[in-house]
């Protein structure tokens, strides 16, 4: 049975961001999904969210609940689940229920780029968390979607349990609104949720408690030790491992966020993941190479971390 993410679990563990396996009828593709699942906890991985890399802003009702019915039926019982409704009111309201009904602890409300307001916002979180029975994920993609002191004000409240931070800047130390976001809630309830590009500021500069990553579905072995070696104030050592990790995220932005994720799940092995939900296209197979390549990157990165794992289990074993 699910239970509520506590600060520590977030702390403990690389939020995945799974794409979500289709068939080709467009019809959610039960068996890739628990491969994919599979390949992420075995990295010791234990949070999982599914949101924008899922594609859910295409999903209609009957989708979504079939989508998430999968996803709990092959995750371990130890695995910590979050879905996502929205990103419109009418399609949140809707969705809360099912994400209820079908035992989820944990919601993350999907932005809503327009229309939108600050105070629009804050009193549809109210609804949306009191709909829902308790508190939700903020997921903050611009500026000032969310007002700093209100969002501490739902915090307070417990209409917000936690805040999904990814407003991007080409510079990630200079960022006035995170640091507006960081004196109103502290480090304690934000995640850094934009990959591995902003995570040597935010995890080794300004330490929030997570971070959000689609790599970490290909090499969770290794995202699991970046995110040891930042919080253990490593930061040197960890920016050098992140570099597969950055060089995969430059892909993502030339190429599409989600569509070189999804198509890179299954360039690596791990699962077909067949199309999109439309609205968002596949890529075209003559874009696939620069995707192959940081992907088989990541695959290399994740085969050393393994290998340091297990001699690490051998030291302490006394082996």
């Amino acid at each position: 049975m699910q239970q509520a993410l506590t600060q520590a679990d977030y702390a403990s563990s690389v939020v995945a961001v799974p794409p979500i396996a289709l068939n080709t009828d467009y019809s959610v593709n039960a068996g890739a999904n628990e491969a994919i699942i599979k390949h992420i906890e075995g990295g010791g991985v234990h949070v999982l969210l599914y949101g924008g890399n899922a594609n859910l802003y295409h999903f209609g009702l009957d989708d979504y609940r079939s989508a998430m019915q999968a996803i709990t039926a092959a995750a371990a019982p130890t695995t910590h689940l979050i879905t996502s409704i929205g990103p419109d009111f009418g399609k949140a309201m809707a969705q809360a229920p099912i994400a209820r009904d079908l035992g989820f602890k944990n919601v993350m409300v999907l932005p809503t780029n327009f229309p939108a307001d600050p105070a629009g916002v804050a009193n549809g979180v109210r609804k949306l968390a009191d709909a829902f029975g308790s508190g939700l994920i903020l997921y903050l993609k611009r500026e000032h979607y969310a007002d700093p002191d209100e969002l501490a004000k739902l915090i307070a409240e417990k209409a917000v349990s936690f805040v999904k931070y990814a407003v991007e800047k080409p510079d990630a130390s200079k960022d006035p609104y995170l640091d507006a976001v960081l004196s109103a809630i502290g480090t304690e309830h934000l995640a850094s949720g934009m990959g591995e590009t902003p995570i040597h500021d935010h995890l080794g500069r300004r330490k929030l408690t997570t971070y959000t990553s689609g790599a970490v579905c290909i090499a969770p072995t290794a995202a699991s030790e970046l995110l040891t070696l930042y919080k253990s104030g490593r930061a040197a050592e960890a920016f050098e491992l992140s570099q597969p990790f950055l060089e995969f995220e430059k892909v993502r932005l030339d190429l599409g966020g989600l569509q070189v994720l999804h198509d890179g799940l299954r360039l690596s092995g791990i699962a077909d993941t067949g199309p999109l939900m439309p609205m968002v296209s596949n890529l075209p197979v003559g874009k696939l190479k620069p995707v192959q390549a940081a992907v088989d990157a990541l695959k290399s990165a994740e085969k050393q971390a393994i290998s340091r794992a297990l001699a690490r289990e051998k030291r302490a074993a006394g082996l």
